[in-house]
């Protein structure tokens, strides 16, 4: 065990028998006396490990790969973050009036649209199907992003 949990563990300790030696005490003057002494051994028993701790100091100093970056969960945020950002412009876009049978993805700059990619090739359209209006969609999603028109590729 480590000299912190045995530190811990005495502290804990401490304070069962406190409470349990002042719930069988008598109320009075020797009441009072044992408290005073009970608190006095509390703060020694919390302050004697201290100048040892103080004496070794602190070492922070990390390995050198003791801390590493998590590329495989940056990817899944980056992911996450696009298909939310997708799904949302998706749904504005219905709200508009338009079909949102098209793919969609966008280009990360951190939490900033820097471009969208719309590909209208598997858009299916039936022989009675309305006109795809792909350039109103283009400037629905750049107003939607905040991003220029050039910003946007799209095919299909």
């Amino acid at each position: 065990m480590s000299s912190f949990a045995a530190w811990g563990l005495t502290i804990l300790g401490l304070a069962v028998v406190t409470t349990v030696a002042e719930m069988l005490l008598p109320q009075g003057k020797t009441k009072k006396v044992i408290r005073s002494v009970t608190a006095t051994v509390a703060v020694l028993v919390i302050v004697t490990p201290l100048p040892s701790l103080f004496k070794s100091g602190f070492n922070f100093d990390f390995e050198k790969d003791a801390v590493q970056i998590d590329d495989k969960y940056l990817e899944y945020t980056e992911k996450l973050k696009s298909e939310l950002y997708c799904s949302a412009a998706k749904k504005y876009l219905a709200e508009k009036g338009y079909a949102t049978d098209f793919e969609m993805s966008v280009t990360l700059d951190g939490w900033n649209v820097k471009s969208v990619t719309l590909n209208f090739s598997d858009f299916g359209m039936t022989d009675n199907a309305e006109h795809i209006h792909k350039s109103e969609i283009i400037k629905l999603v750049a107003d939607y992003f905040g991003i220029g028109e050039e910003a946007i590729m799209s095919y299909g």
